[in-house]
């Protein structure tokens, strides 16, 4: 399939990178980023080649840090100070030398030039999967008889995922995929911008959980739309974020979560609060919590415990 020209831009997403490690990668909710003007990305990639009998002998390549620079007409100040890891009180935005970036994935759509098979528009879907964004210059100018429109350039740097998928030797930097590609499953582009994508996931149906209450402990139980065997994430188990057990009171309960550890059609997490915990009275999943495909769960919350 050929490079075809590139003639816009939307669908700019972000997703907090909540934890990374050897068992897995979890998000927090994507959201939005209206105002998208430009995307440049660069790789920051080379081929090196070693001479030997007078000659190219032997080249290899290398990839470092990806960087890339998005310009928009405008970002939430809310957002913009999440993702630098800012301070917000009372209105009032405060920067100090220690403030310290969060890794974020960056999702967006590039609109391709031409019609696919079916006579729709062409697009490119991407996500890079865990990067920190640098603080923005700022400055202004006077108005003139003709306007000139200043907007935000926002710079963000992409590493690759400690996390590495099977069938892959390293972590992801970026996943992308073509609406005209046909072996791109359907489920795939309809689920794209749900949630962050980092490997090429074998089944995309959609991840259910039930929630019951029995015995002083909290069951979830998982299921795949289409039936498959599957473990939960475990790295993508976290208390209060990606789910949560709480009391009447809406405070989350303190116990130990047991990731079961066999595939099977309707695998589960068991919540045991502590001994001197509080009574459980509702429990929630997000999009965070993942299957052992990498696709995330359909929110839920229960209040009926």
């Amino acid at each position: 399939m050929n490079e075809a020209p590139k003639i816009g831009l939307d669908n700019v997403v972000i997703a907090k990178v909540l934890s990374d490690s050897s068992e897995g990668i979890s998000f927090g909710d994507v959201i939005a980023l209206k105002g998208a003007v430009n995307a440049t990305v660069n790789p920051n990639s080379d081929v090196a080649v070693d001479f030997a009998d007078n000659g190219p002998f032997f080249s290899a390549s290398n990839r470092g840090n990806t960087e890339l620079n998005l310009e928009m007409i405008d970002v939430d100040v809310d957002v913009l100070a999440q993702l630098l890891g800012q301070r917000k009180v009372n209105g009032i935005t405060v920067e100090t030398p220690l403030d310290q970036s969060s890794d974020y994935a960056l999702g967006f759509r590039v609109w391709l030039a031409g019609k696919d098979a079916n006579g729709n528009n062409r697009y490119q879907y991407f996500w890079y999967a865990k990067g920190k964004f640098s603080v923005p210059e700022t400055g202004g100018e006077t108005k003139q008889e003709s306007l000139n429109f200043g907007h935000i350039n926002v710079t963000a740097q992409f590493v690759q995922t400690q996390f590495i998928p099977d069938g892959q030797e390293s972590g992801t930097i970026c996943t992308h995929i073509r609406t005209d590609d046909p072996s791109v499953p359907a489920s795939v582009k309809a689920n794209w911008f749900n949630a962050p994508v980092v490997q090429t996931a074998s089944d995309n149906s959609e991840l259910t959980v039930a929630i019951s209450y029995a015995n002083s402990k909290v069951t979830f139980t998982g299921a795949k739309d289409s039936g498959a065997s599957f473990v939960f994430a475990k790295g993508s188990v976290i208390d209060g974020q990606t789910i949560g057990v709480l009391d009447s009171n809406g405070a989350l309960v303190e116990g130990v979560y047991a990731v079961g550890e066999t595939a099977s059609a309707s695998p589960t997490i068991v919540f045991t609060p502590s001994a001197d915990a509080e009574t459980p009275a509702s429990a929630f999943v997000t999009n965070g919590l993942k299957d052992s495909f990498g696709v995330g769960a359909t929110p839920v919350i229960d209040t009926s415990l």
